[in-house]
């Protein structure tokens, strides 16, 4: 008799693919094969296994740090309209479960991270890409390699920092939660960069608590 080993993990991808992502709008095929991929519980602190498939924001052993909800993830990716080889920033790299996903859709990703423990526990988790992690204030972004087609800021903060503006080519967009003042609520924003400044083109409700990292009085606020 054969018996056939059940992968719960493997499970738990499809499932979150399907309920998540494709019933919430995310339909581009590359974004959901590469969820469906990636191991997100190699990604998160031990602590949370038991919710690594889970539809929230995960707590990242840091204050203020949370990785983006699946489908709040998927539909930034979608709206930012990426193509292979496009040079994507992520501000805030966590565990590096962001940077893994933009990595294997065929982008260039580089990562600024102010956190040592974060520094390296990207490093560990990213060593195969070879990427670029730049250890500094996140508020500084890391001009030296854009500007960028895309900046996915994995924070959640009330305003756009001036770093994000300024690194961002022009037609570029930005993926951010931009906190309202209540407790955990945010909306989820995609921006984009014209000649006359941002322009909003996509916004949904979403939870992410707010990171006091960067200067308020440098940022552009909504």
């Amino acid at each position: 008799m054969r018996v056939h080993r059940v992968d719960y993990a493997q499970n738990a991808r499809r499932n979150m693919v399907f309920t998540q992502l494709k019933a919430n709008g995310v339909m581009d095929k590359l974004i959901l094969n590469v969820f469906e991929k990636i191991p997100r519980e190699h990604f998160i602190p031990i602590v949370a296994l038991s919710i690594a498939y889970g539809d929230g924001p995960i707590y990242c052993d840091i204050s203020g740090r949370y990785l983006f909800a699946p489908q709040i993830l998927g539909l930034f990716l979608q709206h930012l309209n990426l193509m292979p080889d496009d040079k994507v920033l992520v501000i805030g790299g966590n565990y590096g479960y962001t940077a893994t996903v933009l990595f294997e859709m065929g982008c260039t990703a580089y990562i600024a991270e102010s956190h040592p423990i974060l520094v390296a526990k990207c490093r560990e988790k990213l060593k195969k890409y070879n990427p670029t992690i730049h250890s500094g204030p996140l508020k500084m972004g890391l001009s030296k390699n854009g500007p960028y087609k895309a900046i996915l800021v994995e924070i959640g903060l009330n305003s756009v920092p001036e770093c994000v503006i300024d690194q961002l080519e022009e037609g570029g967009r930005v993926a951010i939660c931009i906190t309202t003042g209540e407790e955990d609520s945010a909306k989820a924003c995609v921006f984009e960069k014209k000649a006359n400044g941002l322009h909003e083109v996509f916004t949904i409700d979403t939870n992410m608590p707010t990171c006091t990292e960067f200067n308020e009085s440098e940022s552009f606020t909504f």
